[in-house]
C-alpha cells in the first residue's frame, strides 16, 4: 500500500511538471508571437511610409527613374581624376518593360494599325494603276538587290577581322620573348600592321561597292557593317593592349591565368556578334534563349522594311520624282519640304524601333546577352545634348569609351570641350561617309546639320515641357529638311542632265544646278 501511495504521488508530481513546463513554454512562444508581430508591423509600417512618400513624390520618381537608366550603367572612377567606365548589368530594353504597360502597348497597336491602312492604300493604288498588286516589293526588291554580293562582301570582312586576332594573338604570345633593345620597335610594327588593317577594311569593301554598283539598301548595309567591325576591331585592340604590355610570365603560374594575355577565340567571336560595341572578357547573361522572342523580333523588322517602303511609296516619292523633268518653283520646294516633315518623322521612329529595337534584341536574346539598354528615354529629353546621350546608347557607349574618355584622360586632362567636339566630329564625318558612298554623291546636309547645327544646339538648355516640345519640333524639321534635301537631289541625278565635270559634279550638288534654280 506504501509503495503504490508513492507511485501516485510521483504521478501526479510528473503530470504538474509537465503542465508548468508546458505552460512555460506556450507563453514562451506566446511571446515570441508578439514580439515578431509587432516586429513586423513596425518594419510594415516604414516601408509602407517610404513607399508613400516616393510615389506621393514626382521628383522622387523622376529621380528615381533617371538613375535607373543615366547613372548606373557607369562605374564609379577606379582612380582620381578619371572618368568611369561603362558598366553592364541585367536589364531590359526601355521599350520592352514599358509595353506590359496596357496604355503603352496601345500605342504600338496604333502603329500596327497605320502599317494596315498604308497597306491597303498601297493595295489599292496598285489595283486601280497597274490592275495586279505589288504590295511595296519593288521597292524593296531593288533596294536589296545583289545580296549575293552583299554576303561575299561580308565574308570577307569578316575573314579579315579573323586575321586581326590571330595577327593579335601571335603579337600578345611572342611579345614577351623580345629583347628589351627591340621591343618599342616590336611594338611600333604591330601598330603599323594595325593601322594598315584598318584602312584595308575601309578601302576594299567600298571599293567592291562601287565596282558593282549596289543599290543604296544593299550600299548601306556594307557600309554600316564596315563601321561596326572597324569601332569593335579598335576597342577590342584598345582595351587588351595595355593588358599585353603589363604582361609578365612569371604571374601566369600565380594568378592562374593562361600563358597568353590575349582572350580567348571564344570570348573574341562572342563579343564580334554581341549587341555591344565595348569590348569586356565576360558579360552578364541570361540563362537560356526563348526563340519567340526571337522570332517576333525579326517578324518586326520584315514588318518595319515594308513600313518604310510604304512610306516612301505613298507620301514621299510622289512629291519628289518629277523633281529636274520641269521647272520647280522656289515656293514649290518649300511646300514639298513641310509636306516631308510627318512621313519623315515616322520614318526615323520605324528606323529606330527597327535598328535599336527590334534587330538588338534579336541577337541580344540569340546569344543570352543581358544587358538590353540599347537606347534610354530619348523621347522625353528637354535638350539636345540628352537626346544625343540616349538616342543611341550603343554607338554613344564606344564614343564616351574610346573617344571622349581616353581624349580627356590622356590628351587633354580636365577639359571636357574639345573631347565634346572631337566626339560630334569623328560622329558626322562617319555619319557624312556612309551617306555618300550610299546615295553616290556628296550633300553634306548630315555634316551641317550634326556636326554644325547639332553642336550649337547642346548650348540650348530648357527644362520641362517647353524643352520637350522645342527638342520634337527641332527633331521633326530637321528631318523633314533632311529627307527632302537628299530626295531632291537623288532625282536631280536622275532627271537633270550633267552640266560639271566628273569631279565637281561628284561634290557639287546637282539639285543647284538644276532647272529651278535658273532665272
Amino acid at each position: 500500500m506504501q509503495d503504490q501511495k508513492t507511485s501516485e504521488q510521483f504521478s501526479s508530481k510528473e503530470f504538474i511538471m509537465r503542465d508548468l513546463s508546458l505552460e512555460r513554454t506556450r507563453l514562451k512562444l506566446k511571446e515570441l508571437q508578439s514580439g515578431f508581430i509587432d516586429d513586423m508591423e513596425e518594419k510594415m509600417q516604414r516601408v509602407l511610409a517610404d513607399v508613400i512618400k516616393e510615389v506621393g513624390n514626382p521628383e522622387n520618381d523622376q529621380k528615381l527613374f533617371d538613375e535607373s537608366l543615366n547613372c548606373l550603367d557607369k562605374m564609379k572612377p577606379t582612380r582620381e581624376g578619371t572618368l568611369p567606365d561603362k558598366q553592364f548589368l541585367t536589364r531590359n530594353s526601355l521599350l520592352t518593360d514599358l509595353f506590359e504597360i496596357k496604355h503603352i502597348r496601345t500605342i504600338y497597336h496604333i502603329f500596327v494599325a497605320i502599317l494596315i491602312i498604308l497597306f491597303l492604300n498601297t493595295l489599292i493604288y496598285d489595283l486601280t494603276d497597274t490592275g495586279r498588286p505589288k504590295f511595296g516589293f519593288g521597292l524593296i526588291l531593288w533596294n536589296f538587290g545583289d545580296i549575293k554580293t552583299v554576303i561575299m562582301i561580308w565574308i570577307c570582312m569578316m575573314a579579315g577581322v579573323f586575321s586581326l586576332y590571330l595577327m593579335f594573338h601571335f603579337y600578345a604570345s611572342n611579345r614577351h620573348k623580345v629583347p628589351l633593345k627591340h621591343l618599342k620597335l616590336w611594338d611600333q610594327c604591330w601598330l603599323v600592321a594595325f593601322i594598315l588593317y584598318v584602312c584595308a577594311l575601309l578601302y576594299f569593301p567600298l571599293a567592291s561597292l562601287l565596282e558593282h554598283n549596289l543599290p543604296p539598301a544593299s550600299s548601306l548595309i556594307v557600309l554600316m557593317e564596315k563601321i561596326r567591325l572597324m569601332m569593335k576591331s579598335y576597342a577590342f585592340v584598345r582595351n587588351n593592349t595595355p593588358k599585353v604590355l603589363a604582361y609578365q610570365p612569371k604571374d601566369s603560374n600565380n594568378d592562374k591565368q593562361s600563358h597568353s594575355p590575349c582572350p580567348g577565340f571564344s570570348q573574341f567571336l562572342y563579343y564580334l556578334f554581341a549587341p555591344t560595341l565595348v569590348y569586356r572578357d565576360s558579360y552578364p547573361r541570361t540563362d537560356s534563349v526563348r526563340w519567340r522572342v526571337v522570332a517576333w523580333s525579326f517578324t518586326e523588322v520584315i514588318g518595319i522594311i515594308f513600313y518604310v517602303s510604304f512610306i516612301f511609296e505613298r507620301l514621299l516619292k510622289f512629291q519628289f520624282e518629277h523633281f529636274g523633268k520641269s521647272r520647280v518653283e522656289s515656293k514649290d520646294v518649300i511646300v514639298s519640304i513641310f509636306n516631308t516633315m510627318m512621313p519623315a518623322t515616322l520614318a526615323m521612329l520605324c528606323a529606330f524601333f527597327c535598328l535599336l529595337h527590334s534587330w538588338q534584341n534579336a541577337f541580344a536574346e540569340m546569344l543570352c546577352f543581358a544587358d538590353r539598354m540599347f537606347y534610354k528615354d530619348w523621347w522625353n529629353s528637354t535638350s539636345f545634348s540628352t537626346y544625343y546621350r540616349t538616342w543611341n546608347v550603343v554607338v554613344h557607349d564606344w564614343l564616351y569609351t574610346y573617344v571622349y574618355k581616353d581624349f580627356s584622360e590622356n590628351v587633354m586632362p580636365n577639359d571636357r570641350v574639345m573631347p565634346k567636339l572631337m566626339v560630334f566630329a569623328i560622329s558626322a564625318l562617319f555619319h557624312e561617309y556612309i551617306l555618300t558612298f550610299t546615295f553616290r554623291y556628296f550633300y553634306p546636309v548630315m555634316l551641317f546639320m550634326f556636326g554644325g547645327a547639332g553642336v550649337a544646339l547642346t548650348f540650348v538648355q530648357r527644362k520641362g515641357a517647353g524643352g520637350n516640345i522645342f527638342m520634337w519640333l527641332s527633331l521633326c524639321m530637321g528631318t523633314g529638311l533632311f529627307l527632302s534635301l537628299y530626295t531632291m537631289e537623288w532625282y536631280a541625278r536622275i532627271n537633270c542632265p550633267k552640266e560639271l565635270g566628273y569631279w565637281a559634279d561628284l561634290i557639287v550638288p546637282r539639285s543647284w544646278t538644276c532647272n529651278f534654280m535658273k532665272q
